[in-house]
């Protein structure tokens, strides 16, 4: 149970740690493991980083006609650039994920995978029918972390490729590891999907999500490259709990309880 603050004298106001999620936001996010929160990071942190992605895209940035259907697919080869990581490194992410998990307890699992979904040239679009879950999904491993986050780079349009999850479905997987193997990840979630929801918006627009959230990203039937990273945080000590399945999902989430 998330306990709400109570209102404070303006004296401890000044030695309280800000503060990003409101108590309903937490409630939010606890029902269906995600939360979008806006302008997370800047927009200089971003142009450096757009900057960066460009050179890496086999399409002409001034030329529309070119970013239909163009590449590398997966990952782009800059995670590890300087101005890739700052998305993560100076931002907010890290405090606003922590505020969630709790003080101190988070690392980097991977800093920003940049993810482009190029636009399809065709019109037909819909939301994909089911996602994934990140980690427990290799045969004989388990590569888990604590919390995703999915960063939009640019303006992504509804219908335009957007970062899409399925809430409430970190409770279904939690349900079906009490009682399964950590190894079999892939049938967590069964057939009955609630119907999912596709996130879009402006630069800075980001979404927390908790690691057993079923996700994908959704079709590009608009103009503009989708320009999103995704990283990826992890509990400090999570080779010590990675095969434990608490009762309650939120043991371990100290800013939720």
């Amino acid at each position: 149970m998330i306990t709400p603050r109570p209102l404070l004298s303006m004296q401890t106001w000044e030695k309280e740690p800000m503060t990003y999620f409101s108590y309903e936001e937490k409630i939010f996010f606890k029902q269906n493991g995600y939360i979008v929160k806006p302008n997370t990071v800047t927009l200089e942190l971003i142009e450096q980083a757009l900057e960066v992605i460009w050179q890496h895209i086999d399409a002409d940035r001034y030329q529309a006609e070119s970013w239909i259907n163009a590449g590398p697919k997966g990952n782009l080869p800059c995670t590890n650039h300087s101005d890739i990581k700052a998305l993560l490194d100076n931002s907010h992410q890290i405090s606003m994920a922590e505020e969630l998990v709790g003080q101190g307890s988070l690392k980097v699992a991977n800093y920003p995978f940049c993810k482009m979904i190029y636009p399809t040239g065709k019109t037909d679009w819909q939301l994909p029918d089911r996602g994934h879950m990140d980690g427990y999904t290799r045969p004989g491993q388990v590569d888990t972390f604590t919390l995703g986050i999915t960063l939009n780079l640019n303006d992504i349009q509804h219908r335009g490729g957007g970062f899409t999850v399925w809430p409430g479905t970190h409770i279904t997987a939690a349900e079906y590891f009490k009682t399964h193997s950590l190894l079999d990840g892939q049938k967590a979630y069964g057939d009955q999907l609630p119907k999912p929801v596709e996130i879009f918006g402006p630069p800075g627009t980001t979404c927390f999500w908790h690691h057993y959230l079923m996700h994908n990203a959704s079709k590009n039937c608009q103009t503009e490259i989708r320009m999103a990273t995704v990283s990826r945080l992890r509990w400090r000590n999570t080779e010590d709990i990675k095969f434990e399945i608490p009762d309650n999902i939120w043991e371990y989430w100290e800013g939720l309880k």
